[in-house]
């Protein structure tokens, strides 16, 4: 069985395709990586398509999923790391990549209703399940970024990784591309690899 990590939050925009593609490229050059499109909106599975069209394959797959066929394709799955990018407004499909995932990634930026929401997210998270914030499209010099840090280094329900991401413009130009560069988020797949090691 592969190590499973859902990409989960109940409010769209926050990051979550990006998150998935970002760390599914850190894992790809030491593991066997899949990212299972779980959306409606399929940006994952067009982020791909866009880069094959361009002749700038991702070196990962990408495959679409529904909540039906997840433990099919999870017992099928030759993958060491399988990313589920889930969508915002699908709680049965949330709650099927969560009940499944090693861990859960909760993606937001450090503003205070996308912080807000992903508390939301990580209190419907059953205990027993790993979770963990990932801040990202942070200005790590901003008021707002440090309170969001000392909020969560004095949480115990949901942890936070070391490592945040800046607001780079190249985030929002690398969709359909290869990214080739991982920036922070190889810094991240090393402390998932720790954690769940």
């Amino acid at each position: 069985m592969p190590i499973v990590l859902s990409i989960v939050n109940v409010k769209g925009g926050v990051g979550k395709t990006t998150s998935a593609m970002y760390l599914a490229r850190a894992f790809s050059g030491t593991r066997a990586v899949e990212v299972w499109d779980a959306d409606p909106q399929g940006s994952a599975t067009s982020w791909a398509e866009q880069a094959a069209e361009l002749g700038d394959e991702l070196p990962f797959t990408v495959d679409i999923v529904n909540r039906v066929a997840l433990d099919r394709k999870l017992r099928q799955a030759t993958a060491d790391i399988v990313l589920i990018d889930t969508p915002p407004g699908d709680p049965a499909m949330i709650d099927s990549a969560v009940m499944r995932a090693d861990l859960v990634i909760i993606p937001t930026s450090p503003a205070v209703d996308d912080f807000q929401r992903m508390l939301v997210t990580a209190e419907n998270i059953p205990d027993q399940v790993p979770k963990v914030a990932l801040i990202n499209r942070a200005n790590k010099r901003s008021v707002i970024y440090r309170e969001a840090v000392e909020f969560l280094e004095n949480q115990e329900d949901v942890a936070m990784f070391e490592t945040s991401v800046g607001n780079r413009l190249s985030f929002q130009e690398s969709f359909g591309t290869n990214p080739g560069v991982s920036f922070e988020y190889s810094f991240i797949a090393d402390e998932i690899l720790e954690a769940i090691s």
